[in-house]
C-alpha cells in the first residue's frame, strides 16, 4: 500500500511539472506570435469600430475607423474625415485583440498613403492640414502631392481655388504631416 501511494505521489510531482512546462512553452508561444504583428494587422482588423486616435501634436478623434492601407489610417470624427499618416500616430484607443493578417485579409489591394494623396489633388478636395507639432498648416485646396511633400493652395474653404483667392502656395513634407481633414 505505501509503494502504491509513493508512487502515486511521484506520478502526480511529474504530471504537474509537465503541465506547468507545457504551459509555459504556451505562454512563449503566444509571446512570439504577438511580437510578428503589425499594427497595421491589429487595424485592419478594426475597420468600422469605434476609436480614439490621438496624433503627434495632440489632435485627437473620435470616431470610426473607415479604413487604413500601408502608411494611413481614415477616421470619421462625426461628420468629418481625416487621413492620418501612419507615421504621424502617437496612439490608438479602443481596439480589441482581433487582427487580420496580411494572410487573412480580403483580395483588395489598398493604395498607399501617397495615392490617397494624389486622389484628394485629382478631386481639388479642399482640406485642413495638421502638422505634427500641433500647428494647422493651413485650408485650401490641395495642388500636388510630391514623393515626400504637398503643395497646398492656401484660400478661404468657402471659396474656390482661383488665382485672386489664393492667398500662398504652402509646402509641408510628408514628415511633418499629422492629418489631413476633407472639408465638405
Amino acid at each position: 500500500m505505501r509503494w502504491e501511494a509513493l508512487f502515486g505521489d511521484l506520478e502526480a510531482q511529474l504530471n504537474g511539472e509537465a503541465a506547468r512546462g507545457r504551459e509555459v512553452e504556451i505562454q512563449e508561444m503566444v509571446r512570439i506570435e504577438r511580437s510578428r504583428i503589425a499594427v497595421a494587422e491589429r487595424l485592419a482588423g478594426h475597420v468600422g469600430a469605434e476609436v480614439t486616435v490621438t496624433a503627434l501634436g495632440g489632435l485627437r478623434l473620435r470616431g470610426r475607423l473607415l479604413q487604413t492601407g500601408p502608411g494611413w489610417v481614415a477616421v470619421a470624427d462625426g461628420p468629418r474625415e481625416y487621413l492620418l499618416p501612419s507615421a504621424g500616430l502617437r496612439t490608438i484607443e479602443g481596439l480589441g485583440v482581433r487582427v487580420l493578417r496580411t494572410a487573412e485579409a480580403p483580395p483588395r489591394v489598398f493604395p498607399g498613403l501617397g495615392a490617397v494623396l494624389r486622389a484628394l489633388v485629382r478631386d481639388r478636395a479642399k482640406v485642413t492640414l495638421y502638422c505634427v507639432d500641433g500647428a494647422e498648416a493651413g485650408t485650401g485646396t490641395l495642388d500636388h502631392a510630391g514623393a515626400d511633400h504637398l503643395q497646398l493652395a492656401a484660400h478661404p474653404l468657402e471659396d474656390h481655388r482661383r488665382g485672386r483667392e489664393v492667398r500662398s502656395l504652402v509646402v509641408v513634407p510628408l514628415a511633418a504631416l499629422a492629418a489631413v481633414r476633407r472639408e465638405a
